[in-house]
Parts: C-alpha cells; structure tokens; sequence
C-alpha cells in the first residue's frame, strides 16, 4: 500500500495543490455566509457513515463501504473507511465471481453550507469538494496486466478528485451524492468516470 511510484508520487501533489487551491478561492464564500460557532463537543466532530450496494440475478454485486471522519473545523474533515465488494457473474457462456476490498483516506471541504445564506432561496443544500487515496486489494485473473503472472492477489492504489451534494436531514444526520473522478490508469481498473455514490452519515 505504499506509494511505489513517480505517477502516484505527481499524482498526490495535484491533489494536494488543488485542495489548498479550493479552500483558498472559496473562503469568500465562508465570509459571505458569516462566522460560525465552533463545535466544542467531541461527538459533534466525529461523522459515521458509509454507503452500499446490492445487485442479484445474472450478476451479483455486493458492496459495503463504511468510513468515519474527524470534523477539524466546521467545513474541514478528514477520515477513512473501509471498502468490501463481492462480484459474480454467472451466465450461460461465462461464470466467475471475485473479491476486491481495502482501505481509504479522505479529505473534504463544505465551501458551502447552505444555498439559502448566499441566495435568496430556502434551500438548506450544500456542495463540498473532497479528495481521495484508496488501496484496492483485487483478483490477478480478473484485473492483473495481460501476460504477466495471473495468480494470486495484488494492490491497487488509485487516487479519486471531486466533489458532491451535501444535504442534511436532521440535526447531525445528512445525505450525500459524490461525484468523484479517478486519475489513474483507466485500462485495468473496476472503475469508470464519474464514480456516483450515494452516502449516508450522522
């Protein structure tokens, strides 16, 4: 799970130069919508969730992606979580099924909190921007490079830009639809562009 090369090496300095970039342009933004109450209690800093996935018939997909973040600020959070996804594919011409699953880091910025204290709309929604390393541990004979050795297991470390949706639904409690997009190499991986989550957190 170690960064073991120079592309993931430039590809961790994007992320991190447009992060800094991000919280510096939007902090108009944060004094546009007024100073905000610090949170003094520890369980008001820390944010449980995740999302999931079921799908069963011909194909069996099964994902369970649970995470925790740490609220630094009021609109600044870091956290992880863990991912697991079972997948089977069982039709009359071709029959497999593997397992992929990891861990995650995450950073992510609420430059807005609410569209009703920048517009004059009552709409409590507010949009984030969020960066993200995952180590993917996958299946040689279904995701390894063609030719090479395809037994055994391997990790794949991929590097997620992007951003989504912030809408809460109770004092804590919010939902969330990210859009993120991965910058790796696009030939052998499980993901397409956009990746579209829907996570629940409280």
């Amino acid at each position: 799970m170690l960064i073991q090369n120079t592309k993931e090496i430039k590809n961790l300095l994007w992320v991190s130069v447009l992060m800094m970039l991000l919280g510096i342009f939007f902090q108009s933004t944060v004094f546009a919508e007024g100073k905000e109450k610090p949170r003094k209690r520890l369980s008001d800093k820390v944010y449980l969730g995740g999302y999931f996935g079921l799908q069963f018939g011909t194909v069996t997909d099964v994902l369970l992606a649970p995470l925790a973040g740490y609220r630094l600020t009021p609109r600044l959070m870091i956290g992880g979580g863990f991912k697991y996804e079972y997948y089977q594919e069982n039709t009359p011409y071709f029959k497999y099924s593997t397992q992929m699953y990891g861990p995650n880091l995450f950073i992510r910025y609420l430059f807005l909190k609410s569209f009703s204290n920048v517009l004059p709309v009552k709409f409590n929604g507010g949009v984030f921007a969020q960066a993200e390393y995952e180590a993917l541990n996958m299946d040689n004979r279904y995701f390894g490079v063609p030719g090479q050795d395809n037994e055994g297991r391997f990790w794949m470390n991929s590097w997620f830009l992007g951003g989504g949706y912030h809408q809460p639904i109770g004092r804590k409690s919010a939902i969330n639809i990210l859009f993120m997009f991965y910058l790796g190499n696009r030939e052998f991986t499980p993901y397409s562009n956009p990746v579209i989550r829907v996570e629940f957190g409280f």
